[in-house]
């Protein structure tokens, strides 16, 4: 099979698969947006008072389930082998894919090995050659240096390949399974790592560790002069079961379908709404979503409904980004923002003058959408993550 015939296969199959259960389509069916779902998959989450896509959040309430005979063609090509050898070659991909990015790591971990020795090779000649005792001694010096930090960079490749390894391992032993089992009240989106670039790994070795440190700081010095940082706490009561926050790394994150608390939490949706109600002043806390495909960052009325979703109703408000796309939500309205996705954002809540503003953290406090409103009631902050999968959220503190 030619490299040009394999490529267009693995995007073929990767169109093939259902995004609620991730597996390939059985009796695939399209929406009225054109989004296509196993036929069980969709009808089990249409049953569940859900009037939405999970995917584009269309309201699908009086949609019919058209038969998709175009996809149920292609996944009974006879010729091919039918829907066994689709999910043959999905199984392959996902096995070559986790034998690439080891294979990186291990080549960059052996390379850096081979430094060692040649450092100390040069170290010895070095301790040879050289009389004078003073002269000795800066040269090993610095020698000495550079072992110790090539020593540092392999200490931590290999941390990687061992995070590497625990994470073939969890796929092995069910990952995927776990990712079939959609929970109730909650959408699914699929996750997608991205490859090991050694090129950059390699590169960043050498960057000072304290450039983006230094620029967090100048973001946070230009804070509003009178907001105080709110250092947001999250009690379990108030957040949807799949979810948990993890006080040490200040993260909220998904919980696999085995760690899901047996109680019941507050919202249906995968929700969490913070401890503190704000009724006056000035505060901003930060949150950076690199580890979340989608997700929304906002304020709502402390007695928003657990049936309720974040910037969906009159008493919330919201910056989201869902389909790629990001947004501004409020009562159900989608105001669309056109700029690309930051990876850090502050939320900047002003009680005394009625505006909720959300800045771009990676450029110099961009502002993305400011909301004016008469906030006569008090606000806690909410955050919703989309789908049940490898999604995390993380509120950094001001570094001093």
């Amino acid at each position: 099979m030619s490299t040009e015939y394999e490529d267009i296969v693995k995007f073929v199959v990767n169109n093939l698969k259902c995004s609620i259960c991730f597996e390939i389509f059985t009796k695939p069916v399209t929406l009225v947006c054109g989004h296509n779902y196993c036929h069980k998959c969709i009808t089990e989450y249409l049953k569940k008072a859900k009037k939405d896509c999970p995917h584009c959040r269309q309201d699908v309430s009086n949609s019919k389930l058209e038969i998709n005979f175009t996809l149920r063609a292609i996944l009974e090509l006879q010729e091919l082998g039918g829907h066994e050898r689709w999910e043959q070659i999905l199984t392959e991909m996902d096995q070559e894919a986790q034998h690439t990015g080891k294979t990186k790591v291990e080549s960059l971990i052996k390379h850096l090995e081979w430094l060692k020795v040649e450092i100390k090779n040069t170290e010895d000649k070095l301790s040879a050659e050289l009389n004078s005792n003073q002269v000795y001694e800066d040269r090993i010096g610095i020698s000495k240096n550079l072992t110790s930090s090539l020593e540092a960079s392999t200490s931590s490749l290999y941390s990687a390949a061992a995070s590497c390894d625990d994470t073939n391992s969890s796929l092995a032993s069910g990952e995927n399974q776990q990712l079939s089992q959609p929970e109730e009240g909650s959408s699914q989106e699929l996750v997608e790592d991205d490859s090991m670039d050694t090129d950059s790994l390699l590169e960043n070795t050498h960057l000072p560790p304290s450039a983006e440190a230094l620029q967090y700081n100048r973001n946070s010095a230009e804070a509003a002069p009178n907001a105080e940082f709110a250092e947001l706490s999250f009690s379990p009561h108030l957040g949807n079961r799949h979810l948990s926050f993890f006080t040490e790394i200040r993260t909220i994150r998904t919980l696999p379908s085995q760690q899901v608390r047996t109680s019941n939490g507050r919202f249906d949706d995968c929700q969490w709404m913070a401890d503190q109600q704000f009724t006056s002043g000035q505060f901003y806390w930060d949150v950076n979503i690199t580890g979340s495909t989608g997700w929304a960052v906002g304020v709502a009325h402390p007695n928003l409904q657990g049936n309720e979703r974040l910037g969906r109703t009159s008493s919330s408000w919201c910056l989201e980004k869902s389909s790629g796309q990001l947004s501004a939500c409020h009562n159900n309205t989608k105001t669309c923002i056109k700029h690309s996705v930051p990876e850090r954002i502050r939320v900047l809540l002003d009680m005394t003058n009625g505006q909720l503003c959300f800045q771009s953290l990676c450029e110099n406090l961009l502002e993305l959408h400011s909301f004016q409103v008469d906030f006569a009631n008090p606000l806690s902050p909410v955050f919703w993550l989309y789908g049940l999968s490898k999604n995390s959220l993380s509120l950094p503190r001001p570094r001093v």
